[in-house]
């Protein structure tokens, strides 16, 4: 497959805001190639918004295997997990809510409907790179990209077929194998990858993760014709032994995914200056919790299972135009179905309920390139659904080089989120709500970018979010529980640096500072409710640092990275239904990684490597949710039983990797 139409099929699925220059600097390539950030073609080094892109070769040189320790890396992200692996990982961008994050494989949404999205089972596994767009979206992406979007692109072939394995284990039980295979022929490229994780989890009993994951790419062009399908599988199942407080109680609770998503790509060329693009995309999710009595003699104990399903259908058509003057026009609408069916038996009763709802939308977008210096892109979105009604949308975005290697960008948009079913429908013990109309937000941000030379950048933005009709939780036995009530605001700075050192050395690091505030209260003003007047907002810390240094020859590579995050407040929900306000202490962790060539990838392609990776270096103890209290000073096995969701310990694993 030719180099052009790879480079016309990554072009045909970058996301709203894509920086080439990101990517071009991520990938290590020089020339100048004409991307776009926002669907048209837009100049490498003209991108308005703040973007990071994370290549897959830098994630498989420090054996990254989740999307979730990926995104700690990035700046103005910040992420929360719930004890050991495979526990509930929420990410909140820019301080916005989990549920404000649009999360895309290949083009296609797996976000449950509503925006609510558990990053523990999103792996790295046969990806190509990771895009993180921050500030709103939905101009292009419709709901729930309200303080960013997050895409994962899988690995493309090129030439003759070629294969890689790895395999790795060590501490608590822990590993991982995966392969893949990959290649192309004259009209187009195919990969193929599978992967296994599994570990027994840091906890005392009943905290085993197993992840299964099966993903595929065929890509092709004909004429004036391309198309890309691609298909993620994955199926996991995760063992907790702790209850809604974080203790370790119990032996037998289970929570099982299975999920699936399918995307199809297509374009043609109509003529120079006209190109027809449509896309449809498929997401379908099984979800499983069990909790029975943990032994056939506890007849008193509270038990239940809850089954979600999930389906998510859609369509986009665009039509982009290439005006004179370096001007680019994306017209394009979407129609989206969405349905849930939610269903509890429990030692209380059983419950359950099934609903559909369907959306549609229509966007324009228009980038203007006046002069070589400038850039602007102005774009609007009307959408129509059938529950809450009409909503509109629209963000304006710019860049402007002022020197050698200098360049400043500013943005300003709206954005908003749909109510979940739950919200809307309500469910197992929960009053629904279907008078319920989207959360919004109004976003601002300016920033600028110094690259040095070859060896370095610098970069820092200040941005600040209003977000507005936010839905709280109010208890009642007769009325509806969800009101459109809350309103809260954050802004901040976020500051990355990275440079290419002597002697193959390279240093890179990201700071963000964040300041949250609880503008108007939601249903309650209890200092432990959610949103508590004049509070901070709950897991957002107001400053993270991450921070790394590695070394790369022809022998190995080794990589150290460092991440300090500082306090965050929190509520405990303790056994006897209290609440506590808290506040989590700072912590700083660290993780190595290190590869010893045995067959350097010389001349030919067949390669051996020996693999290190050594998660939590110096044994940190920390948590990123308020459970049971523990002293971390102790570390007898009674207390660690008790060490509710606190993260994992130091965990080594060896490992080899193959390619041929």
């Amino acid at each position: 497959m030719s180099r052009s139409l790879r480079l016309s099929l990554a072009v045909a699925l970058l996301p709203s805001g894509m920086s080439a220059q990101s990517i071009a600097r991520d990938t290590a390539r020089t020339t100048r190639v004409v991307v776009t950030a926002t669907r048209s073609p837009l100049d490498l080094a003209r991108a308005p918004s703040s973007v990071t892109v994370i290549g897959g070769e830098q994630l498989r040189r420090e054996m990254i295997t989740t999307v979730a320790e990926a995104l700690r890396q990035v700046p103005g992200l910040t992420l929360a997990q719930t004890g050991s692996y495979g526990g509930a990982t929420s990410l909140f961008i820019r301080g916005g809510e989990s549920k404000y994050t649009k999360v895309l494989v290949d083009g296609v949404a797996v976000n449950d409907a509503g925006g609510a999205f558990d990053l523990s089972t999103l792996t790295t596994d046969n990806i190509e790179r990771i895009e993180i767009v921050r500030g709103p979206a939905s101009v292009l992406y419709g709901s729930d990209a309200v303080a960013g979007v997050v895409q994962i692109f899988t690995r493309t072939g090129d030439g003759r077929p070629r294969g890689e394995l790895s395999v790795r284990g060590g501490g608590f039980g822990s590993y991982d194998a995966d392969g893949a295979v990959r290649g192309g022929w004259s009209h187009g490229t195919a990969s193929l990858g599978a992967a296994r994780h599994g570990t027994e989890g840091s906890q005392a009993f009943n905290s085993g993760f197993r992840n299964d994951v099966v993903s595929g790419l065929v890509e092709s062009a004909i004429g004036r014709g391309d198309a890309r399908l691609s298909v993620r599988r994955t199926d996991a199942a995760f063992h907790f032994p702790t209850d809604g407080s974080g203790q370790v109680v119990d032996s037998n609770a289970v929570r099982r995914d299975d999920r699936i998503a399918i995307g199809l790509d297509a374009g043609w060329r109509v003529s120079s200056s006209v190109d027809v693009r449509a896309a449809l995309a498929s997401h379908d999710l099984r979800g499983v919790t069990d909790n029975q009595p943990d032994s056939p003699g506890d007849v008193g104990d509270y038990y239940y299972t809850t089954s979600d399903r999930t389906r998510r259908r859609s369509g986009d058509v665009r039509l982009e135009l290439a005006l004179p003057r370096q001007t680019h026009l994306t017209l394009g609408g979407q129609v989206e179905r969405q349905w849930q069916a939610s269903g509890t038996v429990s030692s209380f009763g059983d419950n359950g309920f099934t609903a559909r709802r369907r959306s549609s939308g229509a966007y324009a977008q228009l980038l203007l390139s006046p002069a070589e210096r400038y850039t602007v892109a102005l774009g609007g979105r009307y959408d129509h659904n059938e529950r809450f009604g009409d909503f509109v949308t629209y963000r304006g975005a710019g860049s402007m080089s002022i020197g050698s290697g200098t360049r400043l960008r500013g943005s300003v948009g709206t954005a908003f989120r749909e109510p979940t079913f739950l919200e809307n429908y309500g469910g197992a013990f929960v009053i629904g709500n279907p008078s319920l109309t989207p959360e919004h937000a109004l976003s601002v941000d300016a920033g600028i970018e110094q690259v040095i030379a070859t060896w370095g950048s610098v970069g820092l933005t200040w941005f600040a979010n209003s977000f507005r009709d936010l839905i709280d939780y109010q208890y009642s036995d007769t009325e509806p529980n969800y009101f459109n009530v809350a309103r809260t605001r954050a802004r901040g700075i976020e500051l990355e640096a990275r440079a290419n050192l002597p002697a193959g050395f390279a240093t890179d690091a990201a700071f963000t500072y964040l300041e949250t505030r609880v503008v108007d209260p939601g249903t309650q003003t209890a200092v432990t409710s959610t949103f508590a007047p004049g509070a901070h907002l709950l897991r957002r810390p107001s400053h993270t640092l991450n921070a790394g240094l590695g070394y790369r020859g022809e022998r190995g590579a080794v990589h150290l990275r460092a991440l300090r995050v500082g306090p965050r407040e929190d509520n405990y929900y303790a056994p006897d239904f209290s609440v506590q306000h808290v506040t989590l202490p700072s912590y700083v962790r660290a993780d190595l990684s290190a590869e010893l060539a045995v067959l350097p990838p010389r001349g030919g392609r067949r390669s051996a490597a020996v693999t290190l990776r050594v998660d939590n270096l110096f044994d940190a103890r920390y948590t990123d949710a308020a459970g049971t209290n523990y002293d971390f000073s102790r570390t007898d096995e009674a207390s660690l039983r008790q060490t509710g969701y606190r993260a994992a310990g130091r965990r080594a694993l060896a490992g080899i990797r193959l390619g041929w």
